[in-house]
């Protein structure tokens, strides 16, 4: 039947009744949304996660690599994600427990200094290799790069996010250090074996075994005659104080990763799993990288506006002495263990590519 064969009444009280069953479909479809959108929502209920760092609230890297890392993850997380950032040991203050702090769920996240933690993580010293990679960025890469090849082991129970080193290490001394020659004897603070190992081949006698905040009264104190730091550091631990002559000689780097509790980034909705890959991983190499680049600049213009600070290099005649020695340490390190060449290559190969 067509509409010409009924009456105008009759075919318009159909339309309407069309109509009605159109709109009443439309408002079942509409309200069954909702309660799809209200269930996903409450599905998505944001997460909190705990982040310790036993650095002080202020340190750099807090507050310019840790901190700008978690409200980019937070934006990016679809209202999943927020943070409780713990700086300053509130959750530990040894650094050598941070990783334990996340393995056990006491933290979700945690900065962690492989260096400075029991275990088998001898092979992120790659970025300690003196004279190795051009800048922290460079180095940054290199590392993550290796830990993606497989070649830096992920401990147990945890997800590493994020590799950054520290900003180049470099010699700072009480009395001005003309050539090497004038380092004999002096006591110089180091970090670790490679550092330690570094400073004896130059004939100064490394000192290990002097935390961070105990380093300054050992200067004032003359137990020290010098220090391998960044420029960024020696503000942070007060070195500046009397360590006022500054040789920049590469001694490299201390890696630093960020590590979460594996269950509980299981456990995360997928926009917060997302958003935390999405920013760490090269992202964060790159940015914590240049970040520690742009800090390096900018301490050391300042130092050098400052009265009593100088800063320069080791004459040309002391290069060759100077690259045997490193080369000595690189070599040390990668015949300490089978497997490191594969590292170093990676790493190399890696850091040379940031430009």
């Amino acid at each position: 039947m067509y509409a010409s064969d009924i009456g105008n009444d009759q075919a318009q009280g159909l339309m309407r009744v069309a109509m009605q069953r159109i709109v009443r479909s439309v408002v079942a479809v509409s309200a069954f949304a909702c309660v799809l959108a209200a269930a996903d929502a409450q599905a998505q209920e944001k997460v909190t996660l705990r982040v310790s760092s036993f650095l002080p609230p202020q340190g750099f890297l807090n507050v310019a690599i840790v901190q700008p890392f978690l409200d980019r993850v937070a934006a990016d997380s679809q209202g999943t994600l927020e943070f409780r950032f713990f700086p300053g040991g509130t959750l530990g203050r040894a650094a050598g427990q941070q990783l334990k702090l996340v393995q056990e769920g006491a933290a979700d996240i945690a900065v962690v200094m492989p260096a400075y933690t029991p275990g088998a993580f001898e092979a992120y010293n790659v970025t300690q290799l003196p004279g190795v990679a051009a800048s922290t960025r460079a180095s940054a890469v290199g590392a993550w790069r290796a830990f993606e090849a497989g070649l830096l082991p992920e401990p147990e129970g945890v997800k590493i996010l994020g590799i950054v080193p520290t900003a180049s290490n470099i010699l700072h001394v009480k009395e001005p250090a003309p050539t090497i020659a004038s380092l004999a004897g002096r006591k110089i603070r180091t970090a670790g074996a490679l550092q330690l190992s570094a400073m004896n081949k130059l004939g100064a006698a490394g000192v290990g075994n002097i935390l961070g905040p105990e380093i300054a009264e050992a200067l004032s104190r003359n137990l020290l005659d010098g220090v391998l730091m960044d420029w960024i550091g020696i503000k942070e631990f007060r070195v500046d104080r009397t360590a006022q002559h500054h040789m920049e000689v590469d001694f490299g780097r201390v890696a630093i990763t960020l590590p979460i509790n594996k269950q509980r980034f299981d456990s995360l909705p997928e926009p917060a799993k997302a958003a935390l890959l999405k920013h760490g991983g090269l992202a964060y190499a790159h940015a914590g990288g240049q970040a520690f680049d742009d800090g390096v600049k900018e301490f050391r213009a300042n130092y050098a506006k400052e009265r009593g600070h100088t800063a320069g290099t080791f004459p040309p005649s002391d290069q060759e002495k100077i690259d045997a020695a490193f080369k000595e340490v690189v070599n040390e390190w990668v015949g300490g263990e089978a497997g490191r060449d594969k590292i170093l290559d990676v790493f190399r190969k890696s850091a040379a590519e940031v430009k």
